[in-house]
Order: structure tokens, then C-alpha cells, then sequence
């Protein structure tokens, strides 16, 4: 009975999947203290992920085509990017949520904590963050020069911004179009609990395939609770397609349900090797067994796992969309 209840839909979150038939742009989740339109978990996020990508595969310079999936109300993590030597961001969204006025201010606080070479935040709000660094100290292997040649492509990088140019930070929406990037042309693409909410993730592993250089890196950090729609973390494994069904509603998104298994053999598909894998996991909530039966089959590791930070490389023959 308590693993029942546990997988039961909460009525906020179903109440408004059952609005969206009628509204079907509603929201389908809210902005929190650890999303993107704020600089510092920007700089925080960022700069773990180029940690981990120089801790798993020796990269100790910005890749300099860089691409993120899902980036939302703020561009900030591309903007780190391209604050530390890259020379192009691709903001791959449903829809182009560009807001110039937010985009600048972030830049510009960013800016300013690169110019200081500030600890990379692990406090308060962002010891929740995953995954965790043995050293939060700013990373030297960056080896960010801050004089003259800095400013004027930092100011630059700002004219770009203001005037939604396009030569530094291009907004590509819908990224479904693949052939909006070339095939070829991306060194790093990156996403932060965005995966999750991909409905046909395997055309979204096809894209990657097809937008990275052969060599080029992913990473991504995936997000595998319930965000909230059921009483267990990981209860809406436990939902029925009914349930599911008026849960979802018509919004444009919630969630794929795909365990980390899955996301894995398609990227192995497309000829996607894996170089760092770090499982952040769970031991309460559910059990598979209490798994409605399409998804039992769940192995104990990924009923488990609530999050995965993980970094793999396009071998030169994967597989192109």
C-alpha cells in the first residue's frame, strides 16, 4: 500500500497536465535558485563541467565551438564558455528564449567573477549541485589571461550580445531542425538536466552524432527523479499510462521516463564512447518491483540512480543523422 501511494501523481502537477488540454502552453516546471538566470550558478556549472571534462580526457583549453541543449532563460554557461577562449556558442532550444537585457547582465556579472578568478561556488545553495570536485579552486589548467587582448574581446563579445548579431552566440530554435547546424561543426555540445525531458531522444543522439566532429565531446548531466509529479523521487515509474497520460497533458514537455541504461545504448548507437560516468543515488523512494509493468524491467542500478554526470567522445565512425 505505501509503495502505492508513493507512485501516486501529485494533484498540483496533475492538475496541471489536465488544464494543459486546453492551455497547452503552460509551464511545465518554474525557474529554481539553481537554474541558469542567475551568474553564479553559471560559473558554477560551467566551470565543473570543464573540470571533469579535463579530468576524463586531458582538454585543457575551452573547445572552441561549443553548443548547449536546452540553455532557457539565460545563455550564461555558453557565455563562460566563450569568456574563456571559445569562439562560437549554438543555444539549441524548442523555441529562442533570447532576452538581451538578462543576457547582458549575466554576461557582465560573469565577466566579473572570471576577472577574479573566483572559487568555483560550493556553498549554501550550491553544495546541492552534482556532481561534486575534489578542488573548488579556480582551475588554473584555464590559464585565463585577463590583460588587454581579454578586454577588447570581451567588449566584443558584448557589442555580439547587444545587438543579437549572431557571430559569437547564435540562438538555433527549434534545434529539432538538425540542418540548422552543419554536420561537422561542433567541438563540445553540453546540456544540464535537459535530457530528461527530450521526447524523442534517440533523434537528439542522431543530432549529436551529426553535429559533432568526429573526436568532439558530450557531456551532460541527466536528471532522473520525478521533479516533483509524484510522492516518491522516483515514483513516476510507478504510474500507469493513464495516470501518465493526464499528468503530461499537452504540454510541450515534462518527462521521457527513459532510465540511464537507455540513454547510454542509444548513445553507443551513434558511436558515442563513454570516458567519465558519476552516479549521484538514491536508496529510498521505491523499488523496482513497485514499477508499473513497462517499467520493471529497470535494473536495482538505474531504479537507483537519481542522477548521471556523463562525458563521452564521437568516435570517427559514428554514425551521422
Amino acid at each position: 500500500m505505501m509503495g502505492f501511494l508513493q507512485g501516486l501523481p501529485r494533484l498540483r502537477p496533475l492538475a496541471k497536465g489536465a488544464i494543459s488540454f486546453v492551455a497547452p502552453n503552460i509551464r511545465a516546471h518554474t525557474t529554481t535558485e539553481l537554474g541558469a538566470a542567475f551568474a553564479s550558478n553559471c560559473y558554477s556549472i560551467f566551470l565543473r563541467q570543464i573540470s571533469i571534462l579535463h579530468a576524463a580526457a586531458g582538454v585543457d583549453k575551452v573547445p572552441a565551438v561549443v553548443a548547449e541543449l536546452g540553455p532557457g532563460s539565460s545563455f550564461g554557461i555558453g557565455f563562460a564558455a566563450l569568456i574563456c577562449g571559445a569562439e562560437k556558442y549554438y543555444a539549441l532550444d524548442l523555441l529562442d528564449c533570447t532576452d538581451v537585457d538578462r543576457n547582458l547582465q549575466v554576461f557582465d556579472e560573469l565577466v566579473a567573477l572570471f576577472r577574479a578568478r573566483a572559487p568555483i561556488p560550493a556553498t549554501g545553495v550550491h553544495s546541492l549541485r552534482f556532481p561534486d570536485l575534489a578542488s573548488y579552486e579556480f582551475p588554473e589548467f584555464l590559464c585565463l589571461d585577463t590583460g588587454p587582448a581579454f578586454e577588447a574581446r570581451i567588449a566584443g563579445i558584448r557589442r555580439d550580445i547587444a545587438a543579437n548579431a549572431g557571430s559569437f552566440v547564435k540562438s538555433v530554435a527549434p534545434w529539432t531542425e538538425h540542418s540548422l547546424l552543419a554536420p561537422d561543426s561542433v567541438d563540445w555540445i553540453f546540456s544540464t538536466s535537459v535530457l530528461e525531458h527530450v521526447d524523442d531522444i534517440a533523434s537528439a543522439y542522431r543530432a549529436f552524432a551529426h553535429w559533432l566532429k568526429p573526436g568532439g565531446y558530450s557531456s551532460h548531466l541527466i536528471d532522473f527523479d520525478s521533479h516533483g509529479t509524484a510522492q516518491a523521487w522516483n515514483g513516476h515509474w510507478a504510474m500507469d499510462k493513464a495516470a501518465w497520460f493526464v499528468l503530461r497533458g499537452r504540454r510541450p514537455y515534462l518527462l521521457n521516463r527513459l532510465p540511464y541504461s537507455e540513454h547510454a545504448r542509444l548513445a553507443r548507437e551513434n558511436g558515442f564512447v563513454t570516458l567519465t560516468e558519476m552516479r549521484n543515488k538514491r536508496f529510498d523512494g521505491l523499488i523496482a518491483e513497485e514499477f508499473t509493468p513497462s517499467f520493471r524491467a529497470i535494473s536495482d542500478e538505474d531504479a537507483r540512480t537519481r542522477m548521471v554526470y556523463w562525458v563521452s567522445r564521437l568516435e570517427p565512425t559514428g554514425q551521422l543523422y
